[in-house]
């Protein structure tokens, strides 16, 4: 199981209205005390919401999502002991699923890979969804960010896959990381770059793109 590192940067979370407020807190002191009644409690209490993050980055129909999730809420339970509360333990474990799915797709990619030349699924981009026209655009990236997850290195896949996926804005990913905003914002942008080569051939697509990041 791969291990989380985390490091705090106070200024850039002081602002923000989850940091002042942490209702799992208290919750996480007591497992990292032993507690087994507090463990039972902080993974019933997550482990729905890891299980929502790890369908979005995986896509639905993804056969592992719950052995994911499962694995993503214990990673979070052992990397509790280096939490330093930076943002919101909710936070943490966020981007503990958000890590452990990404590595779940990498690891499938390579397995496609093995089997047959890599290709962008726009099969699987809905055309028809009913909404917002700017929902559904947005939408449209989502199967495509998917795919690029495999490719990019951590950091930049963690940053497109957090403001994309997700829907974080820079200052809630700066929370989530623990990075300076300029980081957060070089890392999209670059992530940007890497994401406009696979949609140039749409141009409905592009428009979103600028718009999106």
């Amino acid at each position: 199981m791969p291990r989380y590192v985390f490091r705090p940067n106070s200024s850039d979370t002081t602002e923000l209205p989850s940091a002042r407020h942490d209702e799992l807190a208290s919750l996480a002191a007591a497992v990292q005390r032993g507690d087994t009644d507090a463990l039972r409690t902080f993974l019933t209490t997550i482990v729905p919401y890891l299980l929502r993050i790890v369908r979005r980055v995986l896509g639905p129909e993804h056969p592992d999502l719950e052995d994911v999730t499962y694995e993503a809420a214990y990673a979070a339970v052992e990397g509790l002991s280096r939490f330093r509360g930076e943002g919101t333990v909710k936070h943490f474990a966020c981007r503990v699923a958000v890590l452990t799915a990404m590595n779940v797709r990498r690891r499938d990619s390579t397995a496609k890979r093995a089997r047959q030349r890599e290709t962008v699924d726009f099969d699987g981009l809905p055309s028809d969804r009913p909404g917002p026209e700017q929902n559904l655009l947005t939408a449209s990236l989502v199967p495509i960010v998917r795919d690029l997850v495999a490719t990019l290195p951590q950091p930049l896949a963690e940053a497109l896959t957090l403001h994309v996926i997700l829907g974080y804005t820079v200052p809630e990913i700066v929370e989530s990381c623990g990075a300076r905003e300029e980081t957060i914002r070089s890392r999209l942008r670059l992530a940007k770059q890497a994401l406009r080569k696979r949609v140039l051939g749409n141009p409905v697509l592009r428009e979103v793109l600028e718009a999106e990041l």
